[in-house]
């Protein structure tokens, strides 16, 4: 409320407030803030920005990078604010009520949209798997100058007119720009939402892999590429292949921020490295390295004597003694002053031979990239996983959760780490996780976000997915095959996990345009201004407003919500009372007695930041100065009970 009279006018759909967020806006924010002079009348002078950075700006057109047709489309894309929700479905979730994870349907560049002001800086690990661009079918949307109404087509939720899918055929002029289109948003999208020590993981073949190491160097910075994994995904056939048979994918490593890259140490490194530690000391395993070593430059000052045990001298093996090759690896001051640290043994000949010990780390070693060890699971390995959960060919090459698991472990190594997938597929980063958090009693949460493409009737290939699911009565879409994969993987896992605290739950969101109404006036114009006391698109529900109120207001959405009913109406407490909303018809006589109990009970819930209060504007009543009454009632009660500065916000949709 604008003041304590009237609430600061509501929140329609074509309010800012009522967008997904302007990355624009702040971009400028961001400039003025470093280069005060840059900005006049909300504008960038780039001359002045230039002169301000001197010789770092880069001129004229010929420059390193990567540019393709369609790349600052693809980057409008990402700057687009989004005017959809997300509405709950909790008919399709799983223990709603006690869970933090999220399953979301929904075009993923609409979502990362939206999950952006609650979850901007919260996501330590982000792993994709998106589709492959192989020359075979990749479908993607191919208009997005509306890319809500494009999304409702596609699902069948309008008419088929418009928008289509495509598929990606390597015959095309556009064969990798249409890839990277689709690619480059969700990408920039996707930076915002990791920790300052956050990483992002892309499974990726060799057919794009140079390309979307450009395009990550651009987005996260030229250091940011801190390394690729090369994951063996299958042993043997490939025959078919027309010249080299691939036996691996790359997962390209990504850090927001390389100084402060969040990579965790692994436990053991492969069974062949471990294996050689072959001796013990108190419960700690070691092996022996010879302290000599044959080196290409030779430093005489490294060759030198040390005295054996019974006196001795032994001196590097040269196996030419005109030409000697080998060297100590310590020179002589580290020789002296850490001799207790050096074994001496003889070999079969009886001749001495000079050792160190090499202890088995016990914070674990860093990741290899080389992952080929059985240890991170096969292509056959996810196949086998998701048959037994859901049958024979119901989804094509899921990852294997031991590679996942890997991955976990390396990206998400805290146990309340937040870790979100986009293309999340059949589900399995979800079920990988679910399995770390029973192995080490972790509390990681998913965010796992699927497009419910609809699978097709015709093409073989989708008919055993297709009677999957019209066998449990299911809709025909690839989100339905998550959703039911990780149902079925929870229950297991649960099972297995010999008592262990694991949540296996999710709340299931869906993509929609926003719960108010655009403003459409029409013939009657009479008619028009009676519909529109309400704000609220007709058949959505409170559920449905209080969930756009979390994502509007920046809140997770995994948080618990309270309910209590004050002065006979029902009040709505969210992020522990971050967010108070009353969405019920407020009496005058009502005001002053609401506004006491809600004070009341924030005293109780002592927010650590400042409370957004939300109030239906048609909810006051509509008898004019009555309800300027009631509004100018509960404005100043709460000014009054909390104080101006306990008050984030007073607003009305």
């Amino acid at each position: 409320m604008a003041d304590e009279t009237n609430p600061s006018p509501r929140i329609t759909r074509e309010d800012s407030a009522a967008h997904s967020g302007d990355v624009v806006g702040e971009n400028i924010a961001a400039l003025k803030a470093l280069f005060p002079s840059i900005v006049t009348d909300g504008k960038v002078d780039f001359d002045v920005l230039r002169q301000l950075l001197g010789d770092s700006v880069e001129e004229g057109a010929e420059r390193y990078g990567l540019n393709w047709k369609g790349k600052a489309r693809a980057r409008a894309y990402a700057l687009t604010p989004s005017l959809g929700t997300l509405r709950p479905a909790k008919e399709d979730s799983k223990d709603w009520d006690t869970t933090k994870n999220i399953v979301i349907e929904g075009d993923n560049l609409e979502v990362l949209k939206l999950l952006r002001k609650s979850y901007a800086g919260k996501i330590k690990l982000i792993y994709i798997d998106p589709p492959y661009n192989t020359g075979k079918d990749f479908v993607y949307p191919d208009n997005y100058a509306d890319s809500l109404s494009n999304y409702e087509k596609l699902t069948g939720q309008r008419g088929a007119e418009g928008a289509r899918l495509m598929s990606n055929k390597d015959t095309s002029g556009r064969f990798h720009a249409d890839w990277l289109t689709m690619m480059y948003p969700r990408l920039m999208l996707a930076r915002d939402l990791l920790r300052d020590d956050g990483i992002l993981m892309i499974s990726v073949d060799d057919y794009e892999y140079e390309r979307i190491a450009l395009v990550g160097a651009e987005l996260f910075g030229e250091d940011a590429h801190i390394g690729t994994l090369v994951w063996k995904r299958k042993a043997g056939g490939g025959d078919d292949s027309d010249h080299i048979a691939a036996e691996h994918e790359y997962i390209a490593v990504f850090a927001k921020d390389q100084s402060r890259a969040g990579i965790a140490n692994i436990l053991h490194e492969s069974p062949a490295m471990t294996a050689k530690y072959n001796r013990s000391e108190n419960g700690r395993r070691y092996y022996l390295e010879r302290l000599d070593k044959t080196s290409l430059t030779y430093n005489s000052s490294m060759d030198f004597e040390i005295n054996a045990p019974d006196g001795s001298p032994i001196s590097p093996p040269q196996p030419n003694a005109d030409n000697p090759t080998t060297i100590w690896r310590w020179g002589k001051e580290a020789v002296e002053t850490r001799r207790d640290e050096l074994t001496f043994l003889k070999d079969r000949d009886g001749e001495w031979r000079v050792y160190t010990r090499t202890w088995e780390s016990l914070d674990g070693v860093t990741p290899r990239s080389l992952m080929a060890e059985k240890t991170h699971g096969r292509n056959r390995d996810g196949t086998q996983e998701l048959e037994e959960l859901l049958g024979p060919k119901v989804f094509p090459n899921p990852k294997p959760t031991k590679m996942l698991s890997h991955l976990l472990q390396i990206g998400a190594g805290g146990k309340n780490d937040i870790v979100l997938d986009f293309f999340a597929g059949s589900g399995s980063t979800a079920h990988a996780l679910m399995l770390k958090n029973a192995s080490d009693n972790g509390q990681r949460r998913f965010i796992m976000v699927q497009f419910p493409q609809v699978i097709e009737t015709s093409n073989p290939k989708t008919l055993p997915a297709r009677n999957f699911l019209d066998k449990l009565g299911k809709p025909s879409n690839i989100a339905e095959l998550t959703k039911e994969r990780l149902r079925r993987a929870g229950a297991k896992v649960k099972g297995d996990a010999a008592g262990a605290e694991v949540d296996t739950g999710f709340r299931v969101y869906k993509l929609t345009t926003s719960n108010l109404k655009p403003w459409q006036p029409g013939v009657d114009l009479a008619a028009d201004l009676i519909g529109a006391t309400s704000n609220v698109l007709l058949g959505r529900t409170e559920d449905d407003l209080l969930v756009e109120l979390l994502l509007k207001t920046g809140i997770d959405l995994a948080l618990p919500s309270e309910m209590r009913t004050i002065a006979g109406l029902t009040v709505h407490s969210l992020g522990g009372g971050t967010l108070i909303a009353c969405l019920a018809d407020i009496p005058a006589g009502k005001a002053r007695e609401l506004g006491d109990g809600i004070a009341d009970w924030l005293k109780t819930l002592a927010p650590a930041a400042p409370t957004t209060f939300f109030f239906k504007d048609s909810g006051f009543d509509a008898g004019g100065n009555r309800a300027a009454e009631a509004r100018a009632n509960l404005a100043a009660t709460l000014r009054q009970r909390l104080g101006d500065e306990a008050i984030e916000k007073l607003g009305a949709i």
